[in-house]
């Protein structure tokens, strides 16, 4: 079989983790959006993605699912200014009010989807686009595509490798399947088969988030998940109950995950410098 002549895009559709649903997305994202302002949300990923930018101060840049501004709040302060696009109205408004806390003027929030026409939004090309931890899309090759369409410069994707943020055991305890949906491997071929030649980073981390107890770690643990039935709320807490220890007034998992995320990067087909 000649990989040239796979539809990636359709095979990636096979492979997504569950059937996709914007409104679904708009309602999961507007429920996290409190957990994600929390400093500890964040992790060692946003240093290590940021170490791989190249970026000029005068630049702008344009970060698709931007969620409460993990990477846009870092970005304001490197180029001239970060466009924060995101299909969550709660994501944005917090990111809005830590741009007021902070002083922050130069991140300019837009509500929008992959789907929806960003130049209806006003959303002129910039020279870098950046699509971090948020290609939660059913067409690939169309996302893939708007990002060529609003890069000047350079485009970044960052996707999962291998299992990334999910835990197979914590799914097999509340007996649910870990779908985790297409890794880096289909994005790198669907790049390939368009003819962008994309350069390829692995971020890789240990998971050791600690919690002041065993019900906060249950319910961030419970985040992951979304809707929980009865008995996989009774497994969950089981789960954490057998997992989780106390170090110094903490409690972290007894074995914690190495996550493991895919960037790929390329040059814009219409790159001007």
């Amino acid at each position: 079989m000649d990989i040239r002549t796979i539809d990636w895009n359709k095979v990636w559709q096979e492979h997504l983790a569950r059937p996709f649903d914007a409104q679904q997305v708009k309602e999961y994202w507007d429920r996290r959006a409190a957990g994600f302002s929390r400093p500890e949300s964040q992790g060692p990923y946003i240093e290590q993605f940021l170490q791989l930018l190249s970026l000029q101060p005068d630049w702008r840049v344009l970060d698709v699912g931007c969620g409460t501004g993990a990477l846009a709040l870092p970005l304001a302060a490197r180029v001239a200014g970060v466009t924060a696009l995101d299909i969550s109205a709660a994501m944005l408004d917090r990111l809005q009010s830590i741009c007021r806390q902070q002083g922050i003027t130069n991140i300019h929030p837009v509500r929008a989807s992959w789907t929806d026409d960003w130049q209806e939004r006003n959303i002129t090309p910039h020279e870098v686009v950046i699509a971090s931890r948020s290609v939660i899309v059913p067409d690939l090759r169309h996302a893939i595509e708007t990002l060529n369409r609003f890069a000047l410069h350079r485009a970044y994707i960052s996707v999962p490798a291998g299992d990334g943020p999910f835990d197979p055991d914590l799914f097999q305890a509340i007996g649910r399947p870990c779908r985790r949906g297409a890794d880096y491997i289909y994005v790198y071929n669907l790049l390939y088969q368009l003819g962008l030649h994309a350069s390829i980073s692995f971020i890789s981390y240990v998971e050791d988030r600690s919690f002041s107890d065993l019900e906060s770690a249950t319910a961030a643990a419970g985040n992951k998940l979304g809707n929980l039935l009865p008995s996989e709320k009774t497994a969950l807490q089981q789960y954490v109950a057998r997992n989780y220890e106390c170090r110094e007034g903490r409690w972290q998992h007894r074995s914690p995950r190495t996550v493991r995320w895919a960037v790929m990067s390329w040059d814009s087909p219409g790159k001007r410098f």
